[in-house]
């Protein structure tokens, strides 16, 4: 039984600090005993706490209409229970003071007091008094009031005055009325505390005259016992407490409105076990006037198995009325742990449930794409050892997507989607780009895959959001799911033609990937790619050559990609110098002459793109060489090509070349001659070796 603190009372009486036990004095403090007898319990308002310390054998009606702290008063009780309408006095009912809470009388399951003094026999009626104890005209029956001595006075200021219904040997007072009575409720002074037979008595203060109430159920205290009782299938030391509902609990619903079949409880088991709570209720065997059934059920516990049905028994035998067990309840004939009892008196039903905790959980790893579709996608999971072998767990899984942003559960070899018996512990789940990237599984028009995104409904938020390997944790009775998602990068082309006009020559090109910082997915690799043409006539284009341009990221359509392409070269020569000329792209992009340089964009839109440079080649102004003998001018030009022409229209050689025309006398002049003809000769030699574009002044001079 709890105290309760003094609070405010009704407004009659004065609000202030407790008395002293110095000041209080016996003669002037009495406290007055009412006795009611009601048919049913549903006529008596219960307690401030409805809670299973109620020691009625049904639940009681409405709820108490007192506040906690207020005092017992005559008015509330008449509204709460009418007088004659349905209730009744209760003539020759007894009280017992003590100055504590003794043991429970087994045979009717109802608190007692300790140290218990001479039963307080209720009389016909006595005067009505207020709280100060003055007669207010008035009487009231079935009551009796009685003047405290000092040490029950002390008593009651030290909070160690308590009083009964009935006897402590018969708490039912099943001698004078012979099965005619069981419990409904006792409230006394200011505690109205819990439901049971014991009340505390006190005095607010400016008060000195309490009423307790008592309340009889004009019904044979015929009652059994209801025994639910739990174990585990491998017990732990610890403590494990398990959620119970059903209307053999008094405790109020969590809804408002929630039938008793929802009232909650809960039954805990410690190491071998079982742990068990027990219910004294009435018993309700089919006949005229019984009450439902009693009913119950386990409810769901993290970290266990879903429950079971329990193992019930009774232990009345034939001849002995037995009880009716159902199970499942027809009430919730999906539940199989709900039970339904139809208590036969002095039966006691147990029903013992066992559970099993889990040690394992699932898991569940999904696909999903962005910007294509594509699989099977290969992803192996790869979990702590397991007994008896201890060797860690390797499930590989496929999976294909079909369609953008939709996940897909991947599978094992069996089409199991899910690892539904995965040991608590950690997990690394691996991608194999490797094989995503593989030509049977890119989307269509080619392209490359990559994590771009990896989550799991656990909460946590560090995973690595593009690595492919993953490392995960399961925990006992988790259904834990997991994602990888992945971007696709479809890719395309650049061409690069190069045309001379003028002559022939070589040039390199380089193009630059350019990363794009507004993209928060760009992975760009801005490594230059290298490739070379060489022309080998004039006015037909050559394609270059060197590092790959047939795979080249596109981007996206937000976010195209973009190439820096820059060509270097062909090198001016002393035969003449190059110059760009055009740069003309088939998306529409074309540069001016006199630009070496050109920006191209490629997105899923224009995935392949040719560009074609132009240069044209100019060659240096022709030098003019006079002689005096013999008297003729030849006059020679160099051209691309390595083509030299005279005036005459005859082919010179690759190069510019120089005639000598040698008309000395035959003498000294001869030999003169002849050595001249040899290092003209010697020259054109050099000359034809030198290709168009190379700049000769690198050359070593000539003697």
């Amino acid at each position: 039984m709890a105290l309760v603190a003094l609070a405010p009372v009704v407004a009659v009486l004065t609000v202030g600090a407790e008395p002293s036990a110095q000041a209080a004095t016996s003669g002037n403090y009495l406290v007055t005993f009412v006795a009611r007898s009601c048919p049913n319990y549903t006529d008596i308002t219960a307690n401030l706490a409805r809670n299973n310390i109620q020691e009625s054998l049904q639940d009681l009606g409405g709820d108490t209409l007192y506040t906690s702290g207020q005092p017992i008063s005559p008015t509330i009780e008449e509204q709460g229970q009418p007088l004659d309408n349905p209730c009744v006095p209760l003539d020759n009912w007894q009280f017992t003071f003590g100055n504590g809470i003794g043991a429970k009388n087994t045979q009717y399951n109802l608190s007692t007091v300790s140290s218990p003094g001479s039963p307080i026999t209720v009389q016909n009626s006595v005067p009505l008094l207020d709280p100060q104890g003055n007669a207010t005209g008035q009487s009231i029956q079935a009551a009796t009031t009685v003047t405290l001595t000092q040490n029950q006075v002390n008593a009651a200021m030290s909070h160690n005055l308590w009083v009964q219904g009935g006897t402590p040997t018969d708490p039912l007072l099943n001698t004078p009325f012979p099965r005619a009575y069981a419990f409904g409720a006792l409230r006394c002074a200011v505690d109205n505390l819990n439901g049971d037979n014991v009340e505390w008595v006190g005095f607010p203060s400016g008060q000195t005259h309490v009423f307790c109430y008592y309340y009889a159920v004009s019904q044979a205290p015929t009652s059994g016992t209801i025994v639910i009782q739990k174990q585990l299938a491998v017990p732990e030391s610890a403590t494990n407490t398990f959620p119970f509902a059903g209307n053999v609990s008094y405790n109020p619903p969590p809804g408002a409105t929630d039938p008793p079949q929802n009232s909650p409880f809960q039954v805990s088991v410690a190491g071998t076990g079982p742990g068990s709570t027990s219910f004294v209720r009435s018993a309700n065997l089919v006949g005229p006037g019984a009450p439902a059934p009693w009913d119950f059920r386990e409810l769901a516990t993290t970290g266990f198995d879903p429950p079971v049905a329990p193992v019930c028994h009774g232990t009345n035998v034939s001849p002995q009325p037995v009880s009716v067990i159902t199970q499942p309840d027809p009430t919730f004939p999906s539940d199989p742990t709900s039970v339904s009892v139809r208590l036969a008196p002095g039966d006691t039903v147990t029903c013992l449930y066992t559970n099993t905790r889990i040690t394992t959980g699932s898991l569940t790893v999904l696909k999903q794409t962005s910007g294509g579709v594509g699989g099977p996608f290969g992803i192996t999971v790869t979990g702590p050892p397991t007994p008896p072998s201890q060797v860690p767990t390797v499930t590989p899984l496929t999976v294909s997507t079909s369609e953008p942003d939709v996940p897909v559960a991947a599978q094992d070899a069996g089409g199991h989607t899910t690892i539904s018996d995965a040991v608590q512990g950690g997990y690394q789940l691996v991608e194999d780009i490797g094989t995503a990237n593989s030509p049977g599984n890119v989307a269509a028009n080619g392209g490359t895959w990559t994590v771009s995104g990896f989550g799991c409904d656990d909460g946590v938020t560090t995973y690595p959001q593009t690595d492919p390997i993953q490392n995960v944790t399961v925990t006992a009775g988790e259904s834990l799911v997991c994602t990888f998602t992945n971007l696709f990068h479809p890719v395309g082309s650049l061409t690069i033609t190069k045309t001379t006009t003028g002559g022939v020559g070589s040039t390199d090109f380089v193009v630059t990937p350019i990363p794009n910082p507004a993209n928060p997915d760009d992975q760009t690799d801005p490594t230059p790619l290298l490739l070379g043409a060489t022309t080998i006539q004039p006015g037909v284009p050559s394609t270059a050559s060197g590092d790959s341009l047939s795979a080249l990221p596109v981007g996206t359509a937000q976010y195209p990609q973009k190439y820096l392409v820059d060509e270097e070269g062909p090198l001016d020569s002393s035969s003449g110098t190059w110059s760009p000329q055009a740069i003309a792209c088939d998306n529409g992009v074309s540069v001016a002459a006199g630009t070496a340089e050109v920006e191209i964009l490629l997105s899923p839109a224009t995935p392949d793109v040719t560009c074609a440079f132009t240069n044209a080649f100019t060659a240096t102004p022709p030098a003019t060489t006079t002689t005096t003998t013999p008297p003729t001018t030849t006059t020679t030009s160099t051209v691309p090509g390595g083509v030299a022409a005279n005036d005459t229209g005859q082919s010179g050689g690759a190069l510019a070349m120089t005639g000598e025309d040698v008309r000395l006398p035959l003498g000294i002049a001869g030999g003169l001659a002849l050595v001249g003809v040899m290092l003209l000769l010697v020259d054109r030699v050099r000359r034809r070796t030198v290709p168009v574009g190379v700049d000769r002044r690198d050359e070593p001079p000539q003697g």
